[in-house]
């Protein structure tokens, strides 16, 4: 049977494929925004080359009407004087008419008509004279009309030669014009395409919110459990059989248990044996390798909200909102609202420290730069720092352990922090047990300094690639497949496969137990009303499905009429939040009841 949908690793594998869904819509949103931009880059540059077309082909067409306009003033002047022409030839030729009177006989009587020598001189010369004159019109007006014939040819040739560079550029600008069109409709295309992003990521963003919100409600509980358990101690063995008719609870570890246990990392240091040999243990088959981390800046969400937040540099810093660059004094208090847009405080001095303050105080202090960055009506506080220095502030195993086994941590958390880059659009990882435990400089110490400085750069590897280092607090023995708690193919992860660990036998909690309880007393913590009403009476339990590591994957509840199959989370909680249990808790999945021959971890 599968666990309840309200187990909380069934709502962290759920949170976790909405999570990896919204990176997945971020990163699409990205490209998409990637793309807008270099479209509209297309845009802008083809509407540049479209003036420039716009440009050439302004004055080859100005000149092309200017030439138009010259042929239309000669072809015009060239009518004008052929009118003209026209007029005075008709206008001679009535004059002609009345001097000949339209015959021979009548210019002959004008002639021989003169009363002395002189007068028939005149005569002769007056004709002479009307034909010279009417000669020389007639030749200037043939000559104007050659001329302006001639130029008229040469502006119609001018007109022609211009006509294919007009052509080339009108269809030059057509085509461009033709591609800002396109690239604007697809541009268009783009923008609805981001605004369907959006309008999918803020549905995404609430179900991660209620996903995360009931994962809290899980961890809270699980932390008041650990809180209830706190003065409990335990020996190194389970203790005798719970009486007929009773049940007494035993188990080993606390925590998911895939990959490096932290605590028996720390049993390995203290055998004498080294980080590389620790990590390599935990994770099978894995190879050594450096990197240049040094200068690789990771984004950490540290705070997140709708309140206001506010930050004190311990030294000289800038804060920069909108473009505009404003000078802090050390001990200069900047407040940032989700109103106030992306702001950010960069420290200008390598000895700046930024302490955030949130709601119910300080918060921490930290190296790097602060971004406050407002996203779908929250304000994320983001500690933007070289992936080493991160290192410095992990607070995931106390600074007095050895320190192999804090080398062996560190080397684990490089390789997290790798893995998990980008791992939304807004950060990359939290400073939660979701990620890693991160404080800043609050958790700073020699010892893991020293940790970071004599493992930098070093990271294990697997198929050429830095593998994803899970950890957990104590395995209890064994380590765990992780495929069976997370899900998935454990071929995909070969490098996180349960083996054994018996130096965890050091962590606290690697025996842990409770008192009897008869089944009287528990059927309330796991039966309702109509629990009982349908499977009957408890009587016991059914622990026979568990993975590899013997871990419980389902508890069975035997009733006096059926069997209850709840998953082994649900069943964790239950018991931990219960009155009716008192200060017992069930630490994790692996455990049984004592005595038992279906588990091998005793």
């Amino acid at each position: 049977m599968p666990a309840h949908a309200d187990d909380p690793s069934t709502l962290a594998d759920r949170l976790a494929q909405v999570q990896a869904e919204q990176a997945r819509q971020h990163q699409r949103l990205a490209a998409l925004e990637g793309q807008q931009s270099q479209v509209r880059q297309t845009l802008a540059a083809l509407e540049a080359q479209l003036a420039l077309s716009s440009a050439d082909l302004a004055p080859i067409a100005a000149k092309a009407q200017a030439i138009e306009a010259q042929i239309a003033d000669a072809q015009l002047q060239l009518s004008h004087d052929q009118l003209a022409y026209l007029q005075h030839i008709r206008a001679f030729q009535a004059d002609i008419k009345k001097l000949y009177a339209l015959g021979g006989v009548r210019w002959l009587e004008f002639v021989f008509s003169a009363r002395s020598f002189d007068d028939l001189l005149n005569r002769s010369i007056y004709l002479q004279q009307i034909s010279v004159s009417e000669l020389q019109l007639a030749r200037r007006l043939r000559a104007e009309r050659e001329a302006l014939e001639a130029q008229r040819r040469l502006l119609a040739q001018a007109r022609a030669d211009l006509a294919p560079l007009l052509d080339a550029l009108q269809a030059r600008a057509n085509a461009i014009a033709s591609q800002v069109a396109a690239v604007a409709s697809y541009d268009s295309d783009l923008d609805s395409q981001r605004r369907q992003t959006l309008i999918r990521l803020a549905g995404l963003q609430g179900q991660s919110r209620a996903l995360q919100s009931a994962l809290d409600r899980y961890e809270t509980e699980a932390a008041q459990a650990a809180l209830r358990g706190s003065g409990a101690s335990y020996g190194p063995t389970c203790p005798p059989a719970a009486p007929p008719g009773s049940v007494r609870f035993c188990g080993h570890g606390w925590g998911h248990g895939v990959g490096l246990g932290q605590w028996g990392a720390k049993g390995m240091a203290l055998a004498g044996l080294n980080y590389r040999f620790i990590d390599q243990h935990f994770y099978t088959g894995t190879t050594w390798a450096s990197l240049d981390t040094a200068h690789t800046p990771i984004h950490v969400a540290v705070l997140w909200g709708t309140a206001t937040y506010r930050v004190t540099p311990s030294g000289p810093a800038q804060l920069i909102a909108g473009g505009r660059v404003t000078n802090l004094a050390p001990g200069q208090t900047v407040s940032l609202a989700p109103s106030g847009g992306v702001q950010k405080v960069v420290p200008t001095a390598a000895g700046t420290r930024m302490t955030v303050y949130g709601p119910s105080g300080r918060y921490h202090a930290y190296r790097g730069t602060i971004v406050a960055q407002p996203s779908s009506g929250l304000l994320y506080i983001i500690n933007v720092l070289p992936i080493e220095d991160y290192l410095r502030g992990l607070g995931e195993v106390p600074s007095s352990w050895p320190l192999e086994a804090i080398k062996a941590q560190i080397v684990a958390a490089r390789c997290y922090a790798l893995t998990h880059m980008g791992s939304t659009g807004l950060y990359d990882v939290d400073d939660t047990t979701q990620f890693q435990v991160y404080r800043g400089i609050d958790s700073e110490s020699a010892s893991q300094n020293a940790a970071v400085d004599q493992t930098a750069g070093q990271v294990l590897m697997y198929g050429g690639r830095v593998i994803e280092a899970f950890f957990s607090a104590s395995d209890g023995g064994h380590t765990a497949n992780v495929s069976d708690v997370f899900g998935g193919s454990l071929a995909t992860y070969p490098y996180l496969r349960g083996v054994l660990d018996p130096w965890d036998i050091v962590a606290p909690r690697h025996t842990w137990y409770t008192r009897v309880y008869t089944y009287a007393a528990l059927e309330p913590v796991f039966f309702t009303s109509g629990d009982v009403a349908t499977y009957g009476r408890l009587k016991g339990f059914d622990l026979h499905d568990r993975d590899a590591s013997d871990r419980l994957n389902t508890v069975g509840l035997i009733g006096t009429r059926g069997v209850k199959r709840i998953g082994v989370s649900a069943f964790l909680h239950a018991f931990n939040r219960s009155s009716l249990t008192g200060t017992d808790v069930l630490w994790n999945e692996m455990f049984g009841t004592t005595p038992a021959t279906t588990w091998r971890y005793w």
